[in-house]
């Protein structure tokens, strides 16, 4: 997974993806801009700041060409030079990055629930997104627990070991779900899937009960808890909304927690469910929902739900 030369961003494989259309240079600069997000199963790949031969030999690319790729990107203010020649992230990305947070009415409620989430538990509350085969984490809470997750805001992180991941795939078609997972169950801890027949029983346990739970799977003693966010929330693509933690069963935490998540879950499913534009809501669903959500405890009881897997085949 070191390997970088060549490589290109890829997406969820869909029927429509316009493959023909894709222009190489943008295609370079994704790859390029790629370096700059951390990769929790591409250790090589943690430095935030590059100087041009590094970036040069990860791309594969010469000199000449990465230098006016850098030049470029600098001028526009997706890249800052350091006085020593290294390259990080620049102003333009958090510009960018605020504008897509604002730009959708239900991403300001989930980010809310985020943090109350986070003060009313303790935990660290995250919202992970799909991108590139993996969960990107896009907002995050971190928690006061001793053991918290190992995860870095913008990095990504493996979907078949993490309690998101697994809400993000349970929302996928069962083709993509063996696309996107096909040579990637990496042993993490302990209780890690790493055969298709257990990450499909816990895929399809999740869409039943749209709550998933993990154990020493990412990291060894780390709980998680999450449910899935619909598409449309952040881009086209599902997200999900995480609790992690030590796994402590005698801690008050978790059963707050679990109920929070459910409960808002239950919202997001009727804001969407009918198939409306979310952001053309706007105002109407922070003045329907925005009170009730703010509310540890909202009146909106979870029904059993049957336990039910699928037969391994």
């Amino acid at each position: 997974m070191g390997e970088r030369a060549g490589r290109s961003v890829q997406h969820v494989p869909t029927a429509t993806q316009g493959k023909g259309f894709r222009v190489a240079t943008v295609q370079k600069l994704g790859s390029l801009l790629e370096l700059f997000i951390p990769d929790a199963l591409d250790r090589s790949n943690t430095c935030s700041h590059w100087g041009l031969q590094d970036i040069a030999r990860h791309l594969g690319w010469d000199d000449g060409t990465t230098h006016r790729f850098l030049v470029s990107l600098t001028e526009i203010g997706l890249l800052e030079r350091s006085s020593e020649d290294r390259f990080s992230v620049g102003m333009f990305v958090v510009q960018l990055a605020a504008v897509y947070m604002a730009s959708n009415r239900l991403r300001s409620i989930v980010i809310e629930k985020m943090e109350e989430l986070s003060a009313g538990t303790q935990l660290t509350v995250e919202v992970g997104a799909l991108q590139c085969a993996s969960m990107v984490i896009i907002a995050s809470k971190q928690g006061s627990m001793p053991l918290m997750s190992r995860s870095m805001l913008g990095e990504k992180v493996p979907l078949h070991a993490t309690a998101g991941g697994k809400a993000i795939l349970s929302q996928l078609a069962d083709a993509d779900v063996e696309e996107l997972c096909r040579g990637r169950l990496v042993s993490l801890a302990s209780n890690t899937r790493t055969t298709a027949a257990s990450l499909k029983r816990d895929i399809y346990d999740t869409r039943v009960n749209r709550f998933v739970r993990t154990l020493s799977e990412y990291a060894e003693g780390l709980c998680s808890i999450a449910i899935p966010i619909p598409r449309g929330c952040f881009g086209s693509w599902p997200a999900a909304l995480i609790c992690s933690g030590p796994a402590d069963p005698s801690e008050p935490v978790w059963e707050i927690a679990e109920e929070g998540l459910r409960d808002f879950g239950a919202y997001l499913h009727a804001c969407t469910s009918d198939g409306a534009a979310i952001d053309a809501r706007d105002g109407a669903i922070r003045k329907m929902y925005g009170p009730a959500l703010r509310q540890p405890h909202n009146g909106v009881r979870r029904a059993a739900h049957p336990r039910t897997e699928p037969q391994d085949s």
